[in-house]
């Protein structure tokens, strides 16, 4: 892991107040980049925002138990840069009109300081992680009017970025999971979350928080709320009255009562949501392949159809599906069974686990050798920069 200038990383949390007019972070990132605890101290569960992502890595990487201090024993090189609470400036503050040179300052350092390991593989064995989606760095100089141009940089078109959201094209883009807000500090938590996840009575057949896009028409939300709203099976949840991210525990109860959760596109294909579904134990139901298939190919099974139900978006628009008595139709209680069980197995490797900063154990697992998000992402980020090292000769 590179050490960074403040710059890039700790000066932009002590600006959590300032970089925007109408917005402030800062309870966000106490607790490691979890937010606030909630229901007490000894709980499992924060107040935790996504676009904390980077924090929460950087925090566990500070304490990998395989980190090394010669660059020449490294096989990937992990780069600290708060990216995407960095861009807040550039995409809203007094550097918008600078949004294009995000990310040049630290391409410079990296060459100035870290010339031998940022060229040894042309970038192909460095990473780094932003909790925000691809899209908010893939904006092309005069051709579109939002974001930056990070990821277009020439320099760093090799450097893999781990992020809530990929375009599916870009093979040096990786999603990750969403942070949830339940991070277990042990495998006891852990092992007692599952439990009550097993033991849950689901008292709907499905659920749908969100809110709803009105303004975009080819969303299918406010169908399927329309659907969930006359159906005495289902529960809808309206984020835009409720603030589903940063009040977690009554959304929680609602996805441990539910069988399926309806999963549509949001603002953009993925969504919080649908990591928070299957933390709880409930079905996802996804209708477009970028909201999950194509995105999170480290962390999620390669069957769909062993986790999931997908139905085209197209069906809902076009064809007036309806959805619960597609799934009635569609699932039996066997089958139904079969997608919990494996759904239970998962659950550990989406989750970002808790208190490492507290552990004094040098950076071992929290969960005795049960690898979660963090684990899986960097165990997979080593396996690629190995498939893909040149000779450094």
């Amino acid at each position: 892991m590179y050490e960074l200038p403040r710059k890039f990383n700790l000066e932009v949390l002590e600006k959590c107040d300032k970089m925007v007019s109408w917005l402030t972070f800062c309870d966000h990132f106490i607790n490691h980049g979890f937010g606030k605890a909630l229901a007490g101290a000894n709980s499992s569960w924060y107040a935790t925002d996504p676009y904390m992502l980077e924090v929460i890595f950087h925090e566990r990487m500070r304490r990998y138990r395989c980190l090394v201090n010669s660059p020449r024993e490294a096989d990937a090189f992990f780069i600290p840069y708060y990216a995407g609470l960095d861009a807040l400036r550039f995409l809203y503050g007094a550097d918008n009109l600078n949004r294009h040179e995000q990310g040049v300052d630290l391409v410079k350092f990296l060459e100035a300081n870290y010339s031998w390991s940022w060229r040894r593989n042309l970038g192909h064995d460095h990473f780094m992680v932003t909790g925000r989606t691809a899209w908010d760095f893939a904006s092309y100089r005069g051709k579109s009017s939002w974001g930056t141009s990070l990821r277009l940089l020439k320099q760093m078109e090799n450097v893999t970025t781990l992020v809530m959201e990929r375009r599916p094209w870009d093979r040096t883009e990786q999603a990750i999971p969403y942070p949830t807000s339940f991070h277990p500090a042990t495998k006891s938590e852990l092992q007692a979350w599952i439990e009550r996840v097993k033991a849950s009575p689901r008292t709907n057949f499905m659920s749908f928080a969100g809110a709803p896009r009105p303004q975009q028409n080819e969303s299918i939300r406010g169908i399927l709320f329309e659907q969930c709203r006359k159906s005495r099976s289902c529960e809808a949840v309206n984020c835009s009255k409720l603030r589903c991210a940063h009040n977690p525990l009554p959304i929680a109860e609602k996805l441990l009562s539910s069988i399926f959760c309806l999963q549509p596109q949001g603002d953009t294909s993925t969504r919080r949501s649908s990591f928070d579904s299957l933390v709880c134990g409930c079905i996802p139901v996804f209708f477009h392949a970028d909201s999950a298939y194509t995105q999170y190919t480290w962390h999620l099974p390669r069957e769909r159809e062993s986790y999931s139900v997908f139905i085209p978006e197209e069906e809902i628009r076009r064809d007036g599906l309806e959805v619960e008595e597609f799934l009635r139709s569609k699932f039996s209680s066997q089958r139904i069974g079969e997608l919990q069980r494996n759904i239970r197995k998962i659950i550990p490797r989406l989750l970002y686990t808790g208190k490492p900063w507290s552990s004094g154990d040098g950076g071992r697992d929290s969960l005795d050798g049960e690898d979660d998000a963090f684990d899986v992402s960097v165990k997979e980020m080593v396996e690629k920069s190995q498939r893909t090292q040149f000779s450094s000769t």
